[in-house]
């Protein structure tokens, strides 16, 4: 047994994955590279490879000085996940299994298993526009509110230069302008399971919240996504994807929707839109979290279960979209313009 298990192992190890993001429904392909790297012969071992939970198993031949060898695997993206891969584990053992050695040879990876979302198009964004009209104190060279005029001075965008001014005044004059306030959409996302009558409607849900934050950062407008334990914000929709892949409902959360939505508005307090997504639950449900919304924000509801029928319907002044599928979503969204 002592024999069989021990010995020096001169390997190097390498996890190579075609594609660290896939989305649901994908497979990622990747590779394990093990190299001989002393100057005799490597005994054969088997070789482990945590994928998840689970655990594969290859066994490695024996390997002539500086000879490589590859084993090839792939993972399907059943579910929305992050998938921990590796580390690389050699393992030795005699024929009796009487011993047991191991040596890990690699850090472990990451998968990313994006949601799947739909594409909005552009108009059906009518209802996350820019509030016009709303400015700040800081002064711009470029933007939508005109200001006063100035003179000119290196660097300006000569675009900007009013001209019948500088032919009255004999010298370059520019118009600036004071800065809008751009939309900011708020998602705020329930992750209580009382409120999903299936785990695949809360996917819904993800799928829903994905979908907006991917269409307004294409439009480069600010998003934040708030749930009743973390606060997300993402520079751009890649890692938004990724945050929203690691979310799992949250059993014995003791705040209801509506303290959510309120620790949501206090926390992104220059949020100019807001989307409430949560499971088939009551209406009334609803218009509580909308209340607690400051009364300047948009706010509109997404129903998230596969039993409904799409529909868009009013709960007061609060607008509440039923989606049944993601194939539903555009046509909800046209329907707020």
């Amino acid at each position: 047994a002592v024999a069989f298990t021990f010995g020096r192992w001169n390997y190097d190890a390498a996890i190579e994955l075609g594609n660290r993001r896939i989305r649901v429904g994908q497979t990622a392909l990747g590779r394990v590279v093990l190299h001989n790297t002393s100057g005799r012969p490597a005994a054969s071992s088997i070789l482990e490879l945590p994928v998840g939970r689970n655990v594969a198993a290859f066994r490695v031949p024996r390997l002539a000085a500086g000879e490589e060898h590859e084993e090839v695997f792939q993972i399907p993206g059943r579910r929305r996940s992050v998938v921990r891969i590796g580390p690389v584990r050699a393992v030795r053992t005699d024929p009796l299994r009487l011993l047991h050695r191991q040596r890990q040879w690699t850090d472990p990876v990451e998968l990313f298993i994006h949601p799947e979302i739909v594409r909005l198009e552009a108009v059906a964004l009518g209802f996350l526009k820019d509030v016009e009209g709303v400015t700040t104190q800081n002064l711009s060279s470029s933007d939508v509110s005109f200001h006063a005029l100035r003179e000119y001075v290196p660097g300006d965008d000569r675009r900007s230069i009013h001209w019948r001014t500088t032919a009255r005044v004999g010298k370059l004059m520019v118009r600036q302008f004071e800065e809008t306030m751009r939309s900011h959409l708020l998602i705020v996302l329930s992750l209580d399971p009382e409120s999903y009558r299936d785990p695949a409607d809360f996917e819904l849900a993800v799928s829903c919240a994905a979908s907006l934050a991917y269409a307004s950062l294409s439009e480069e407008r600010a998003v934040t996504i708030h749930t009743a334990h973390d606060t997300l914000s993402f520079p751009n929709a890649v890692v938004m994807l990724d945050q929203l892949s690691r979310l799992e409902l949250s059993r014995g959360g003791s705040s209801t929707l509506r303290e959510v939505a309120l620790e949501g508005a206090r926390r992104v307090p220059d949020a100019s839109v807001a989307a409430i997504i949560t499971g088939g639950v009551e209406p009334a449900e609803l218009r509580g979290a909308q209340l607690a919304m400051p009364p300047e924000v948009a706010t509109f509801a997404l129903r998230c279960d596969a039993t409904l029928t799409t529909s868009r319907r009013r709960a007061s002044n609060l607008i509440v979209l039923d989606v049944p599928t993601l194939a539903d979503l555009p046509g909800g969204v046209r329907s707020l313009r």
